[in-house]
C-alpha cells in the first residue's frame, strides 16, 4: 500500500517554530513528528511513501533521504508554488499507485490501516474518508453520513491558505454534522482527472463536494481520536501522547 503525505504548508500558526522548520518536522520528544506518522503506517505494511512538500523542502530530504534507513521507500513531489491539497496530488500524479492513502502531514491517527484499505476496496468508490465519531468532543463536527455510510455533507471550517494568504473559508456550519474529518483518506488514481493542472485546487473546498454529489465518497467511522499540530496547545498535547 502507498501513502501520500501532504506536507507542503508553511505552518504559519506555529511561528516562530516553523520559521526554520516545516511543521511536520517539528521535534516531538527527540524525533520529527512525521517520523511517528511513517512508523505508525509501517506497522500496517505501508512501505511506499510520496511526500508532497514545498516550504523548506530540503529539510525533509536531508532527514529522510530515500527512506531506506527507516525501512521504507520515499519519493518526493516538490511544489514551487502553493497548489492546495488537491493541486499537490495533481503535481505528484506520475508517482501515484492505482489507489493510495492520503494523510495530512500534521495529523496522527492510530488506526487499522489495512482494514481501512479493505473497506475502500470493498466499496469500489472513488474515495474514502476516515471520520472520528467525536465521542470526546475534541473538535467541531464537520461531516455528515447518510444511512448507506456515504459522506453526505462536508463543511470543514478551517481557513484555506495559499502560503500566508487566506483565499477562502469553507461552507457554513450545520446541525447535520456529527463526525469529524480525521485527516486520513484513500483514493483511486482516477481522482486526479478531476483536478486542474497548475491551478490552486483544494480537496476540502473543490473536490469533496463533487465526490459527495456523485455519491463517490465513503465514510470509515473510527472511535479512535486523532491528534494534530494545528496550534501550540495541540502541539503540547501530542508531545504527551507520543511519549
Amino acid at each position: 500500500m502507498q501513502a501520500v503525505i501532504l506536507a507542503g504548508g508553511a505552518g504559519t500558526r506555529l511561528r516562530p517554530l516553523t520559521l526554520a522548520t516545516p511543521k511536520p518536522m517539528i521535534d516531538i520528544n527527540g524525533k520529527p513528528f512525521l517520523l511517528y506518522v511513517i512508523e505508525e503506517l509501517k506497522k500496517h505494511r505501508i512501505n511506499d511513501f510520496v511526500l508532497c512538500i514545498g516550504y523548506l523542502a530540503e529539510r525533509f530530504k536531508e532527514y529522510f533521504g530515500d527512506g531506506k534507513k527507516f525501512g521504507v521507500n520515499i519519493a518526493y513531489s516538490v511544489e514551487k508554488d502553493f497548489f492546495g491539497t488537491a493541486g499537490a496530488l495533481k503535481l505528484a500524479e506520475g508517482l501515484l499507485a492505482d489507489d493510495f492513502f492520503v494523510l495530512n502531514g500534521d495529523t496522527y491517527l492510530k488506526a487499522n490501516y489495512a482494514d481501512i484499505h479493505k473497506a475502500f476496496r470493498k466499496e469500489g468508490k472513488m474515495g474514502l474518508m476516515a471520520v472520528y465519531d467525536n465521542r470526546e468532543k475534541i473538535a467541531e463536527a464537520n461531516t455528515a453520513i447518510d444511512e448507506k455510510g456515504m459522506v453526505s455533507a462536508y463543511g470543514k471550517r478551517e481557513q484555506l491558505k495559499k502560503g500566508d494568504q487566506v483565499i477562502a473559508i469553507s461552507v457554513e456550519k450545520s446541525g447535520q454534522y456529527k463526525y469529524v474529518d480525521a485527516g486520513v483518506y484513500v483514493f483511486k488514481k482516477g481522482l486526479i482527472n478531476m483536478i486542474d493542472k497548475g491551478k490552486f485546487v483544494s480537496l476540502e473546498a473543490d473536490i469533496y463536494p463533487k465526490l459527495i454529489k456523485m455519491k463517490e465518497l465513503k465514510a470509515y467511522v473510527t472511535s479512535q481520536r486523532y491528534y494534530d499540530l494545528g496550534t501550540p496547545e495541540r502541539l503540547e498535547l501530542i508531545r504527551k501522547v507520543l511519549k
